[in-house]
């Protein structure tokens, strides 16, 4: 019981809405499209702790002081679904990291499918995309089928 609560309070209403309506469509989630180098994705983002999708400045000092490198997000807000959003503070003017080939794995693993399900899009002018499509293997076992009945 404890497993799913916990599962269940890593979504937004918004992103449980989607997770649901994803596992009856049979679908799953695709990442397309590449790195436009805009930005977009240091100036407004969400965190993620133990817990689930941050909401609370003691929870991020709580992730700070188990993963120090954490110190260079600031805290911005809060977003329409009372997750805390954050600007990275290494963020230089041409919209790279200023110490991009050191940068952290959550920057390098942008866009993550958990970004879907907490309720979030992409940044307006990412290069990127996350959609919901139809499994290759579901397509592949309906055209077995198709064949069988023949």
């Amino acid at each position: 019981m404890l497993r799913i609560i916990k599962f269940l309070s890593s979504f937004s209403l918004m992103g449980l809405i989607r997770y649901l309506r994803i596992q009856v469509m049979g679908k799953e989630l695709l990442v397309t499209g590449s790195c436009r180098c805009c930005g977009n994705c240091c100036r407004e983002i969400n965190l993620e702790g133990v817990r689930g999708w941050l909401r609370s400045e003691k929870d991020f000092h709580k992730v700070v002081e188990n993963y120090p490198e954490y110190e260079r997000f600031q805290i911005l807000g809060k977003d329409q679904q009372g997750y805390l959003q954050f600007s990275c503070s290494w963020l230089g003017d041409a919209g790279l990291c200023r110490d991009h080939a050191n940068r952290l794995s959550l920057c390098k693993n942008f866009p993550d499918k958990n970004l879907y399900f907490c309720g979030g899009t992409v940044p307006s002018g990412c290069g990127y995309r996350i959609n919901e499509v139809r499994p290759f293997s579901r397509y592949l076992a309906d055209e077995v089928k198709g064949q069988r009945k023949m």
